[in-house]
């Protein structure tokens, strides 16, 4: 027996005490794209790093404005580096911290 497919469109889950926080709403627009996006490519089975390259986000901003939302985000303590990537050495890994770190859902961390 296969599994029902529920039909709806793959999304990002933030949390509405996020949405309400005055660190959050003290972001920058970039910067809360760019934690979109690194949700967006976030693990929940596997609680895994993400990583997102600049050119994945290049064609909404400039390298300088995507440098300054991850560099905002770390400072606000959303996100903190892992690995260091650039030029030879790859991408860069997050991991999220802070209050927002996990999901809960019907009981269970997501």
């Amino acid at each position: 027996m296969t599994r029902k497919k529920s039909g709806a469109p793959p999304f990002v889950m933030l949390r509405k005490d996020l949405l309400k926080d005055p660190e959050w709403q003290r972001l920058s627009s970039s910067a809360k794209i760019i934690y979109i996006y690194l949700r967006a490519k976030f693990n929940c089975k596997t609680y895994s790093e993400v990583s997102l390259s600049y050119s994945e986000v290049k064609d909404m901003m400039s390298t300088k404005t995507i440098s300054r939302a991850f560099k905002e985000l770390q400072e606000k303590g959303f996100i903190e580096k892992v690995k260091q990537g650039g030029l030879f050495g790859g991408i860069c890994s997050y991991k999220f911290i802070g209050p927002y770190k996990d999901f809960f859902y019907k009981g269970y961390r997501v």
